[in-house]
């Protein structure tokens, strides 16, 4: 019998590069992307503009995306933190973390913790079918 790959349990997003390109369209593949991590994933927010709550996201997206895209964003989990963005991150589990560009501090964070390779560092302006490269190739179940 075959051992199927134990894949990470939590996913942890930004916005900015993300979600939405740097000129706040957003990413291709959006709900393909958003629809397929919600189902195979515990997905947070890991963005400054969250700090624990996730309406003011979904208020500030809903300029810019879809009332479809925006249901699918409204079931993101909310985290919060002081300084980095790694101190929301549960370490005793299994994650991704995509993000357009991290702090050194947070960089140092991940590597103290074995978890650097956790970081995908998302570029939609040099690949925008990155979302659904990661879900055909990186993040597939």
């Amino acid at each position: 019998m075959k051992k199927s790959k134990v894949l990470p349990k939590n996913i942890y997003i930004d916005i900015d590069g993300v979600i939405l390109t740097r000129g706040v369209a957003p990413a291709l593949h959006l709900d393909k992307f958003l629809g397929y991590i919600l189902e195979n994933y515990s997905v947070f927010w890991l963005t400054s503009k969250c700090n624990g709550n996730s309406k003011s996201i979904v208020k500030y997206l809903s300029q810019f995306l879809l009332p479809q895209t925006v249901t699918l964003v409204e079931k993101i989990k909310p985290t919060s933190f002081q300084l980095d963005k790694t101190e929301a991150i549960d370490f005793n589990r299994r994650f991704f973390l995509l993000d357009d560009e991290l702090f050194a501090s947070e960089k140092n964070t991940l590597k103290k913790h074995n978890n650097y390779d956790s970081w995908i560092e998302i570029n939609l302006m040099k690949n925008p079918n990155q979302l659904l490269y990661l879900i055909n190739h990186k993040l597939f179940i």
